[in-house]
This record gives C-alpha cells, structure tokens and sequence, in this order.
C-alpha cells in the first residue's frame, strides 16, 4: 500500500515538471517571436507592410547620423597696426600671384595719423610676360575709427590718377617695372619711393628714387625724382677713388627718412665684383632742401632711420 502511495506521489510531480517545462518552452518561443520581427521576404510583402505602418509612427531617421549640441566658436577678426618699414628698407612685396589675377594691390600703407593712404598696383601683360605698375595717394574717411579707415578704403569708389606710373606705357618683353613705397615721412608731408627695374628672368639692373611731397592747402602735390643723388656718387667715386662705376653693376637701397630729420634721405649704396658678390659702398643722404648728396659712412651700413608708415595686420585673439 505504502509502495503504492509513493509511486503516485512520484508520478504526479514528474507530470507537475513536465507541464512547468513544456509551458516554459511555449512563454519562450512566444517571447522570442515577439522580439524578432518575420522578415518579409518578397516586394509584395514589403508593399503589404509598408502600407500597413500609420505615417506618425514611421522612423524616417537615419540612424548613422546623431545629432548633437556642439556649439563651434569662431574667434571674431582682431586687428593691430604695425610699423611697415621695419627693418628699415628691406619691404618687399609679394606679386606671385599676379600671372593669375592680372592686377596685384599688395599693401596699403597708412602715414603715422591715419588720414591717407599709399600702395602700389601691379599689372601683368600675358602677351609680352610683362610686369609694369602705378603708385597711388588716397584720402582717408577720418569720421571713422583708425582700423575701420584702412578696411573700409576701396580703391575703385572713384577715379583715381597714378603719382607715378612705371612701365605701363611701354611694351618690352619680360620687362619688370615694381613701384615700391620705401616709407612716409614723420610729419606725413612726404613719401619715399623707389623703382625697381629689370627683367623677370634676369633681376632688377637699376633703382630709380622718387621723393612725393604731398598737396597742401596753397601748393599741390610735387614728385622729385633723385636723379642727381646717383650721379653725385658715381662722381665722387671717379674723382677721389679714380673707380668707373659704369663699369661696374651697382645698387641703391634707400633705407627711408632719417631720424633726426625729415628732409634727408638715407640709402646705401653697394657693387657687385666678378663673382657678384656684394661690396659695400657707403651710407649716403640726400639733403632734399639743398639737393645735396652727404657721404654718412665708408664703413657703417647701420643708420638711425625712423620707421612711420602704418600696416594692419589680422590676428586672433
């Protein structure tokens, strides 16, 4: 009897497991039926599924792209002035671009009270691979803020005519004709200028000094060219160092305005031996009150030559 009760016992709690198992096994496959969609697997059904999503509840996002908050700073422009001759006589200007563009406006240059302006413009000829160039003065709106002045300055507003011209009226192959501003002078009256001439394969072979003394009320603007300042040099190496300088190639590089006064020019006058080194000639001036050329220095090329035309150069902050 007991052997009868104990065999019953054990067949109802298999039975009891194999009923949890089976139910187990169904909750299951049910849940994961849940979780996995059915693929559809022709174009019928895809077109059956795609009309049976309600248009709010369809996901339109593109999961590869996330969105974001990130808010990106961009420094606002900053902008300071800078001496532009310094150091004293070596500004140069860079026109490589100038086969492409055809005009080059390199750098405006400012006089020390911001009321006018000077700059160079460059122009290339394809035809005779040509470089010539003019020399503009411009007037400043003094209404305005300093740096405004120079960034609000647009050189076609109106018609405007060249101080200088260099090469723009003649056609010569290769030939490079660049008007470079050397510097103001310290009371904004006057401008140095030289002209560099040579050939785009060959290099400069002669430079030309110009002095512009600017209008004023009663008198209107006045351009001197130093002719004679080259000339009294070459004379005083003939006649008391017996040295020919036509035979030789030489250079003038004007440094700019002397520091102690405004009416003399100061330059530094140099020739070339066989290999083309360079030879130091002297630091000269030009008085341009009495048109007379000063021999400063046999042997020292370093003059205290003031520096006061204005650049605007943009930095970040």
């Amino acid at each position: 009897m007991r052997k009868s009760i104990v065999l019953a016992i054990l067949l109802c709690l298999f039975f009891s497991n194999f009923c949890y198992s089976f139910e187990f096994r169904k909750n299951s496959k049910k849940k994961q039926s849940e979780q996995i969609p059915k693929m559809v697997e022709t174009v019928e059904e895809w077109e059956t599924e795609a009309q049976n999503i309600p248009i709010e509840q369809r996901d339109n996002k593109n999961p590869t792209v996330q969105e974001t908050d990130k808010k990106f700073h961009y420094p606002k422009a900053h902008y300071v002035f800078e001496k532009y001759n310094y150091p004293q006589g070596k500004r140069t200007h860079n026109i490589s671009e100038i086969r492409n563009r055809l005009i080059k406006t390199p750098t405006i240059v400012a006089d020390n009270s911001c009321h006018w302006v000077a700059y160079s413009q460059y122009y290339f000829s394809p035809d005779d691979n040509q470089i010539s160039s003019n020399f503009y003065v411009g007037k400043l709106d003094t209404s305005k803020t300093k740096t405004k002045r120079i960034l609000d300055y647009n050189h076609k507003t109106e018609p405007r005519k060249p101080i200088i011209e260099s090469g723009t009226k003649e056609t010569y192959p290769n030939l490079f004709n660049a008007l470079v501003l050397v510097d103001w002078s310290n009371n904004s009256r006057k401008l140095l200028v030289k002209e560099n001439v040579g050939s785009i394969y060959g290099g400069i072979y002669k430079t030309n000094l110009y002095v512009y003394f600017m209008p004023q009320e009663i008198k209107a603007g006045r351009l001197v060219k130093l002719d004679n300042f080259e000339e009294s040099i070459k004379h005083y190496y003939l006649n008391y160092e017996n040295i020919q300088l036509a035979k030789y190639h030489y250079s003038i590089e004007p440094l700019g305005f002397s520091a102690d006064n405004d009416e003399l020019v100061v330059a530094l006058f140099y020739s070339y031996d066989t290999s083309n080194n360079k030879v130091f000639m002297g630091s000269w001036a030009y008085n341009l009150i009495t048109g007379e050329t000063i021999l400063i220095s046999k042997e020292n090329p370093s003059q205290e030559v003031s520096a006061n035309g204005l650049v605007l150069r943009q930095v970040l902050n």
